[in-house]
């Protein structure tokens, strides 16, 4: 029984380390700068979850860091905040963890902070009484304050300790915006300087049109999803996790709440299984996930909805195809079937506007990695998009490569979508050896440094930008913020 147990793992962990064709590491660094932003000085916030034990995650630029200062959590959307005292106060929970966004190696340039999680109280005492606690509230004790956090730098990421309730995403549909937190930086006296929510993007490309119509895919900075199909409904990390299930898994939405928080291009790997009567389903190395059907309905259902446009790139065909192209050609006729008349016609082409393509009222491009098999449909398959991997196991080595194929990026002057695969890629033994703690824990490793990466310095030329656990990163918010200027510059 051991040792197939260790047999399993050992495929397992092969497979994982093959999620992109080997890259080479370019060895030298070089720093492009960036187009300025217009609004760089100002105050933002962002709020992110936690992938491993998904705590909620407050993140902020250009704070002014003053004394008396307040990020306040909320559950409703504050629009005041007043001091009270009162006679007695308790703490609301602590949390101390040497977990959690920005843990691992590599310098940053901004701090993350796992500190503990409070009401905000000011002690006043005079000789006459004793101390006195003031506490924050909103909207005159409505909104109910559930942390808050001094900040000691301008530009800081807080793991708060507070727990993220997925069946808040389940519940998303396509007239979301912000729902269950709310996060707001006050100064001294109690004025909100700025503030976001745990926010949905369900229509963000129909929203920009009057920008982003006349540009291609390829313009467009564009968030994806790596391995999109591995997950897991109802699934709990804390209670449930295991060996397969932290190599095997890396999102936490399905496919539906990955399209309504903004992601637009889908890493979809399929395997046949021919002893099944369903027969087509996603893949993640040798482990099987979801079935294929389930995933495709998903993509219909949020198009129909929203008249979005999505990229469903078909990859690998890890298991069951074989080296012949029948089961290739079933799968195609498959798709054919099931997405009918939302195919976008290849005719398009790369070069097309999303105009061109909203025009025709198809929305779904079916990139194929398969030529021989793109060839052989030219009504129904788009080419591949390009996978950028840098198959390597640490934040630096990284952020050296994602930087260096930005920097002397020759395909930028093609039509044909490119995505930066953003997350680490374990080794085999390190699998075995579980030498890494999952895939959540190396997501929550790099996340927070992909974000600042990409809203810093690396989004003016991006294109497609896939991650693990997505919702640990501000991807989404910075794609559309940088997609809002494309015309200006």
């Amino acid at each position: 029984m051991f040792l197939k147990t260790f047999v399993f793992i050992l495929t397992l962990a092969l497979a994982l380390t093959q999620f992109g064709p080997a890259a080479a590491v370019p060895q030298v660094q070089t720093i492009g700068a960036s187009r300025p932003d217009e609004d760089g000085h100002r105050l933002k916030l962002w709020l992110t979850i936690n992938a491993r034990k998904r705590f909620l995650e407050i993140s902020w630029k250009n704070a002014p860091a003053q004394m008396g200062d307040n990020v306040l959590l909320t559950l409703q959307n504050p629009h005041s905040f007043e001091r009270r005292t009162l006679p007695t106060g308790t703490p609301l929970a602590s949390f101390a963890c040497d977990e959690g966004s920005g843990s691992g190696d590599g310098a940053a340039d901004y701090v993350p902070v796992q500190g503990f999680t409070r009401k905000p109280r000011i002690e006043l005492t005079t000789k006459e009484s004793p101390a006195l606690r003031q506490y924050w509230v909103s909207n005159g004790g409505s909104a109910q304050v559930v942390a808050a956090i001094q900040p000691s730098l301008t530009t800081q990421w807080f793991t708060t300790g507070v727990p993220f309730d997925y069946a808040l995403s389940r519940n998303v549909s396509s007239q979301t915006s912000c729902y269950g937190y709310w996060a707001s930086y006050i100064n001294a006296e109690g004025r909100i300087l700025a503030k976001n929510c745990v926010r949905a993007h369900p229509r963000w490309m129909n929203e920009l049109r009057s920008v982003v119509g006349e540009l291609r895919l390829r313009d467009l900075f564009i968030p994806g999803t790596h391995d999109s199909g591995s997950y897991r409904p109802n699934f709990d990390p804390l209670l449930r996790e295991s060996l397969v299930t932290k190599y095997a898994l890396t999102q936490d939405d399905d496919i539906m709440g990955q399209l309504m928080h903004g992601v637009r291009y889908l890493d979809i790997r399929v395997g046949y299984y021919r002893a099944s009567q369903e027969k087509f389903f996603i893949y993640h190395g040798i482990t099987k996930q979801r079935p294929l059907q389930e995933v495709i309905n998903q993509v219909k259902d949020f198009v129909h909805e929203t008249n979005e446009i999505v990229i469903f790139g078909l990859k690998e065909f890890p298991v069951g195809f074989g080296k012949n192209l029948g089961v290739h050609r079933l799968l195609v006729s498959y798709l054919r079937e099931q997405f009918q008349d939302l195919i976008a016609h290849p005719s398009l082409g790369w070069r097309a506007s999303l105009r061109d393509i909203w025009s025709r009222q198809q929305n779904v491009i079916l990139a194929y990695d398969k030529h021989a098999i793109v060839e052989e449909n030219p009504q129904l398959l788009f080419g591949a998009v390009e996978q950028r991997w840098g198959n390597v196991q640490t934040w630096p080595r990284l952020e050296t490569f994602l930087r260096n194929i930005n920097d002397f990026d020759v395909s930028r002057f093609s039509s044909r979508p490119v995505a930066d695969m953003a997350e680490l890629t374990p080794e085999t033994w390190d699998v075995i050896l579980d030498k890494h703690g999952g895939l959540r824990k190396m997501a929550d490793t790099i996340n927070w440094r992909i974000s600042q990466l990409y809203r810093d310095e690396l989004g003016d030329h991006s294109n497609i930008v896939a991650a693990d656990f997505i919702r640990g990163t501000t991807i989404v918010e910075t794609a559309v913020e940088w997609n809002r200027r494309k015309v200006a510059y």
